[in-house]
């Protein structure tokens, strides 16, 4: 089978950036990450704000889990509720 050195070329070039270069892309390959996973939730069909928050946070963070997240889920549903939040504002699109 033949080795993948994907991620020995990332870290060369990743190291000839420097700090700069590093932090962008940093910021580009988070962009990327959000917006796959928003893209995830869009295939996934028609959900509440609060269920799309869950979808959102368990992909994202994918070791949140038991109490914290049912905290932040409990926390969530009360604001929405509310009216003080109304759900995860989409990010803009990628260039």
């Amino acid at each position: 089978m033949p080795m993948d050195n994907a991620q020995a070329i990332l870290d060369r070039r990743l190291g000839e950036a420097g700090v700069e270069g590093r932090r962008g892309a940093q910021v580009r390959l988070r962009d990327i990450g959000i917006a796959r996973v928003w893209a995830q939730a869009d295939r996934a069909g028609e959900m509440t704000e609060v269920e799309r928050a869950r979808f959102l946070l368990r992909r994202l963070y994918p070791d949140l889990e038991g109490p914290r997240l049912e905290a932040i889920m409990t926390e969530l549903s009360a604001s929405f509720e509310a009216g003080t939040w109304q759900g995860f504002r989409r990010p803009d699109p990628l260039d």
